[in-house]
């Protein structure tokens, strides 16, 4: 017996070393991937591989022409064929693609994988197979890299929009002068702000772009403009009426979303406040499953000792961008209530996806959805109106979820939720809004609630890029489909910046929360 748990502990110490073995060998200590040759006619096949995705499987591309105004995508295929074909580099082809992308991928989760993201699938792929063989990707870490090196960029200061405006919000020393926090950018490079956006979009890679140019453009020093780029001149106006013009220096890489706002910075993922006597506040940052455990005692705690005092909760989910599903379920919806409680789901796929594709990888897609909330019913129902029932086929999907050890609140539950609220974040808050858990109140999330599939991965063939789409759509409570819609609040507010910080003092001062805190929305 004893040698037996000996020979145990060797083999799993030897699946270990093959395991690092196989990593650094795939993402060894070389800082690059090396860099695919492709002709024209492959850079051409790439673009033609995504039309013809987005033909058969695409749940969107054409609700988005129909609903969103969006551009026709199966127009526009020769026009990118032609701006591939002719690309003078891979960075000038990656942008083309990505401008096209733009599009394909305009509604739910659509993005290049991150090369940390790359890492994690590989991970996943050599413990069992997934979507994709865990050889890919290597190849498609050459291209978040470029991305990063090529495409955006940022400066050593965070920057917020406020209207038509831009400040800084906090000290920078640039070589001759301190720039002090609320500074306002009034120039770059000899421009208003406005015409630096539109010259970005006119004459930058963001010219290929055809859905969220103009966001990019919004956060103003974020576009990597080229050969020869390292920074912009910046005329400031200082907070003492002095104006100041600097050399700011460019980083090129993609900026966190901790370069815009300090919002989601210290104090953990998780920091629970109470505001009032009788409102106590939770903010969650994202959803991660390292996170549940530890979050979940945080909550059970600040809870408990506060012996039941507060008449109304905020839990705070505004920019957070996911995670697990099981974050919500776990944390923020079953300990809250009595009892076990139900919720219906209304799920729809292109007909294409399913006849071809195999039941094993079908499955791999159901299996992260499937069990995140228990499904107690899945029917097959007629697709409602403005679905062709021969593309299309529709699911009805019943949730259970079961109530855990109460937490010790009985009041008014509130949700601040906006346009950052997305994918496991997004289906939370649309999950407390069907079973009538709380009070949403804020603004819409982007949508990304799909119940039935976990996203895809899309790997383009001759480059090996790999992206993530959706394979179905939700529809929420009104008909509507969430991915285009989004998840609307109980009550809607005004735009409103973040608090720069997340404590007592900033979130008085934060407008929706003092709305909650005054009882000007109701429960």
């Amino acid at each position: 017996m004893r040698n037996g748990r000996y020979i145990d502990r060797i083999q799993h110490l030897l699946r270990g070393l093959v395991l690092v073995a196989t990593l650094l060998t795939v993402f060894g200590s070389s800082t690059c991937s090396c860099a695919p040759n492709l002709t024209a006619e492959k850079r051409r096949n790439d673009i033609e591989f995504l039309a013809r995705w987005a033909k058969d499987y695409s749940p969107f591309v054409e609700l988005n022409e129909r609903r969103k105004g969006l551009p026709n995508y199966e127009m526009l295929v020769p026009h990118y064929i032609q701006l591939a074909e002719k690309a003078e580099s891979n960075a000038e082809f990656y942008q083309v693609v990505y401008g096209y992308f733009s599009l394909i991928g305009a509604s739910g989760h659509g993005h290049l994988l991150s090369e940390q993201s790359l890492r994690g699938y590989l991970m996943e792929s050599l413990r069992q197979p997934g979507q994709l063989p865990w050889y890919q990707f290597h190849a498609a870490s050459y291209w978040p890299k470029l991305q990063d090196r090529e495409c955006f960029a940022h400066p050593p200061f965070r920057i917020v929009r406020d209207g038509q405006e831009y400040r800084t919000v906090e000290d920078w020393h640039s070589k001759d002068c301190l720039i002090p926090r609320g500074s306002k950018i009034i120039r770059v490079k000899g421009m208003a702000c406005s015409s630096y956006r539109e010259r970005l979009q006119r004459e930058t890679w963001l010219r290929y772009v055809v859905v969220g140019a103009e966001r990019i453009a919004e956060r103003l020093l974020a576009v990597h403009e080229g050969k020869g780029f390292d920074g912009w001149q910046v005329d400031f106006l200082l907070p003492n009426g002095t104006t100041h013009e600097a050399f700011v220096p460019a980083k090129k890489d993609s900026p966190s979303e901790s370069e815009f706002t300090d919002y989601s910075l210290g104090g953990g993922n998780c920091i629970c406040l109470e505001l009032t006597q009788y409102v106590g506040y939770i903010r969650v940052k994202c959803m991660g499953g390292m996170f549940i455990e530890e979050d979940g005692k945080k909550i059970r705690k600040f809870l408990e000792d506060s012996a039941g005092k507060y008449l109304r909760l905020i839990i705070d989910v505004r920019h957070n961008g996911g995670g697990l599903h099981y974050y919500g379920f776990d944390n923020l919806i079953a300990p809250f209530l009595d009892e076990s409680v139900t919720y219906t789901e209304v799920g729809g796929i292109r007909k294409p996806f399913w006849a071809d594709h195999k039941s094993d990888f079908l499955e791999t897609l159901r299996r992260g959805v499937s069990i995140f909330a228990h499904e107690t019913a899945v029917e097959e129902i007629a697709p409602p109106g403005g679905f062709d029932k021969t593309r299309w086929v529709f699911y009805k999907i019943t949730r259970r979820v079961d109530p855990r050890e109460r937490y010790k609140f009985s009041g008014q539950l509130y949700i601040l939720l906006d346009g950052g609220t997305g994918s496991a974040a997004d289906e939370y808050v649309n999950a407390a809004q069907r079973i009538g858990l709380a009070t949403l109140v804020g603004q819409r999330t982007p949508g990304s609630c799909g119940p039935y599939f976990n996203p895809v991965m899309v790997r383009l063939p001759a480059s090996g890029m790999i992206f993530i789409l959706e394979a179905d759509l939700m529809l929420n409570q009104d008909g509507s489909v969430n991915e285009i819609t989004g998840t609307q609040p109980d009550m809607e507010l005004a735009p409103f910046h973040l608090p720069e910080k997340v404590t007592k003092e900033e979130l008085l001062q934060d407008e929706w929360v003092r709305k909650i805190i005054e009882g000007s929305v109701e429960g």
